[in-house]
């Protein structure tokens, strides 16, 4: 099994299907938590601020280069 997210999901998630963002968060949902902990504590504030990154990436991203 690949750990690459299908090229059709980050599509999907980037013309804003919530089934695919939803997809590509549970993706990277470890990564998240990791991130997140400050003093070996999930922070949060801290999880939803990098959510928010990620979906706001999603948009930005660029297909044509």
């Amino acid at each position: 099994m690949s750990k690459l997210l299908p090229y059709e999901t980050i599509v999907k998630a980037h013309e804003g299907d919530p089934d695919a963002i939803n997809t590509v968060l549970s993706h990277y949902a470890g990564y998240i938590r990791y991130f997140s902990k400050m003093n070996g504590q999930v922070n949060a504030e801290v999880e939803e601020y990098v959510k928010q990154q990620l979906i706001a990436a999603l948009f930005k991203f660029r297909f044509d280069r």
